[in-house]
């Protein structure tokens, strides 16, 4: 059985109240999925206010490893 290798990218949503709390538990996350020692870059990143918490915030950040 052949190893069959391409890019592989992970979406993850997180919830904070600063973008320094956003990034920290998306980058939490995707070094979880990826490995501890992973590079990673970040594809895109987008925040919104959270509608049933005035002082919080979700964000969608994708990221890849990088090779």
């Amino acid at each position: 059985m052949s190893l069959t290798k391409f890019p592989l990218t992970l979406r993850v949503t997180v919830s904070g109240a600063t973008p320094d709390e956003i990034r920290e538990n998306a980058r939490a996350q995707a070094l979880s999925f990826f490995g501890l020692d992973a590079e990673l870059d970040v594809i895109s990143a987008e925040a919104e206010s959270e509608e049933e918490h005035h002082d919080r915030y979700r964000a969608i950040v994708v990221f890849r490893r990088i090779a």
